[in-house]
């Protein structure tokens, strides 16, 4: 593995900028306390940071609806902070990575006042413009958020496409000055010392070229991945020369695609992040059966065997907490937390972390509509009620669904706010922060966070943990999740009772086996092949069976 490839041996971690820690006392975390807890994030062995959007933005989407991508939102700094804040982290050996979101800007960034004021503008050109009437959409098109794609601007005559919400405008890629103006705007942050960046979206950006009605209103007229190709080619070279880490978000895309983007010599990314097992979530509750999990991983896992590489994930800022969706976070929150984390750390890839998730974080649970600030679930919220259903069964759903539930303000001590601030944050804080604090979290010997940073530094010393090839084992139940790690002769197991039963196989044999490392207590009395709810052990093998 060359220096090149040092993400391949990484572990990142993934930072909500406003939800983080506040240094300015005005309840909203900012660049700054990034840097202030820069002592914090090396603890936990990351290697690099991926920062959520902080830029200036018309304050729909919390900074996915921007209105500058050479600039730091007031709310989280300046850019003198950014710059502070990367010589800080770089200074620690954490290199830093942002999120770019490229398939739309807000209503409110000049380049769309521009379009909208002259369509002899250059900038008409920058979004996606058809004849319309107030009340006549020019195609069945939908939004990700709900209702029509499409919405008529009376002064532009014409109306504009939007993927997701009103205020968030299609950028149109066919264009070959907005792929210029994207390149320049990755050189740009670059040149400020950033060493990669999340593409956001990169799946939307192709369009349906005839504008004509789809099957699928909601995802059918951008599915052509095929045709983002020469988007990403123009992007290659600025990426390519200033050797950044790049990691596509690819949701929906398929094995062949995959294969394509991540090789090596003509590929466009390092890392992909890909979704089918957390977005199946949607059609399982509350959890989804590990019999799936075990197919969906497993086939990305023998797919990019030889050919890529892929991001290993099951939290960030557009899910649900973990120990409440695939765990149990009532019952056997600690445990499953840390089941959790042996589960999927452990597989060929390079694993993030997302905030709070070491700490073994649940859901929010909030339980009035006013305590929600995702503009999606306030959406929802509102199109259900109005259909009808019961608020107190959309609120039910939202507690389980709600992107909310992982942007909740970070605690950090046992004191008011969850130490997060001395102001009352921007979002109500997360559920139990006297118990589940860092501070608190730190100082145990027993804690997910202990965990955490020990399993961490077990896979960065285990080169068959590193790049081993992946087995699954499959025991044809809905309770236990096994592979196998092997590397020249080298053999390493992963069990996982991932259910609140007692489970037992017959599938491998285990007193062939060595018992490293297990989130429960290794004099805790139980046969080898009865698996305690929860438990998750970690065994080098002696032989193969």
């Amino acid at each position: 593995m060359s220096d090149a490839e040092w993400w391949q041996r990484a572990v990142g971690y993934q930072i909500y900028p406003q939800s983080f820690y506040d240094s300015n006392h005005d309840g909203i975390g900012d660049l700054t306390g990034i840097q202030l807890k820069v002592d914090y994030l090396q603890s936990l062995g990351i290697d690099f940071v991926w920062i959520a959007a902080f830029y200036p933005s018309g304050g729909i989407d919390n900074g996915y609806d921007v209105t500058n991508y050479q600039g730091v939102a007031p709310q989280f700094g300046t850019i003198a902070d950014f710059d502070h804040l990367v010589a800080a982290l770089h200074a620690a050996d954490i290199k830093v990575v942002l999120d770019l979101p490229l398939n739309h800007t807000s209503t409110k960034h000049p380049w769309f006042q521009a379009a909208v004021a002259d369509a002899q503008s250059p900038y008409r050109d920058y979004y996606l413009w058809q004849p319309a009437t107030k009340d006549v959409t020019p195609n069945n098109w939908e939004s990700v958020f709900g209702g029509s794609a499409w919405t008529y601007n009376a002064q532009a005559g014409a109306a504009y496409l939007h993927s997701f919400a009103r205020e968030q405008a299609d950028l149109n890629w066919e264009n070959p000055a907005v792929r210029q103006e994207l390149a320049g705007v990755i050189q740009w942050w670059a040149d400020r010392g950033v060493d990669g960046f999340r593409l956001d979206g990169v799946t939307h950006l192709k369009k349906r070229a005839d504008f004509a009605d789809v099957a699928n209103p909601r995802t059918g007229y951008f599915a052509d991945f095929t045709g983002v190709t020469a988007y990403l080619d123009a992007l290659k070279p600025v990426l390519r020369r200033n050797h950044l880490l790049i990691i596509g978000e690819t949701g929906g895309i398929d094995m062949t695609t995959a294969q394509q983007w991540l090789d090596p010599e003509t590929g466009y990314f390092d890392l992909l992040l890909e979704f089918d097992h957390v977005h199946n979530w949607e059609l399982a509750k509350p959890k989804l059966p590990v019999a799936a999990l075990r197919e969906n991983l497993t086939k990305w896992q023998l797919a990019m065997a030889d050919s890529g590489w892929i991001a290993l994930f099951i939290e960030n800022h557009d899910l649900p907490r973990a120990v409440s969706y695939y765990g149990n976070d009532q019952d056997y929150r600690r445990r499953s937390a840390k089941a959790l984390w042996l589960w999927y750390l452990l597989m060929r890839g390079t694993p993030f972390i997302y905030q709070g998730q070491e700490l073994g974080l649940t859901n929010a649970h909030f339980t009035s509509i006013d305590d929600y600030r995702d503009l999606d679930s306030r959406l929802y919220y509102r199109q259900q009620v109005a259909q009808g259903v019961p608020a107190e069964t959309v609120l039910e759903e939202l507690s389980e669904r709600s992107r909310d539930n992982a942007r909740t303000p970070l605690p950090w001590t046992q004191h008011r706010y969850g130490g997060f601030s001395d102001h009352e944050p921007w979002m109500k804080p997360a559920p139990d922060g006297e118990r589940v604090n860092i501070e608190r979290e730190s100082h145990d010997p027993l804690s997910v966070v202990t965990f955490y940073r020990q399993l961490v530094r077990l896979k960065k010393s285990v080169p068959t943990l590193l790049l081993g090839r992946y087995e699954l084992i499959d025991t044809h139940d809905d309770q236990l999740y096994v592979y196998r790690r092997t590397l020249n002769g080298d053999n390493w197991l992963v069990v996982v009772n991932m259910s609140d039963d007692v489970a037992t196989t017959q599938e491998f044999d285990l007193k062939t086996s060595e018992l490293i490392l297990t989130n429960l207590r290794f004099d805790a009395e139980s046969d080898d092949l009865e698996i305690q709810p929860w438990e998750a052990r970690l065994y080098h093998l002696r032989k193969l069976e």
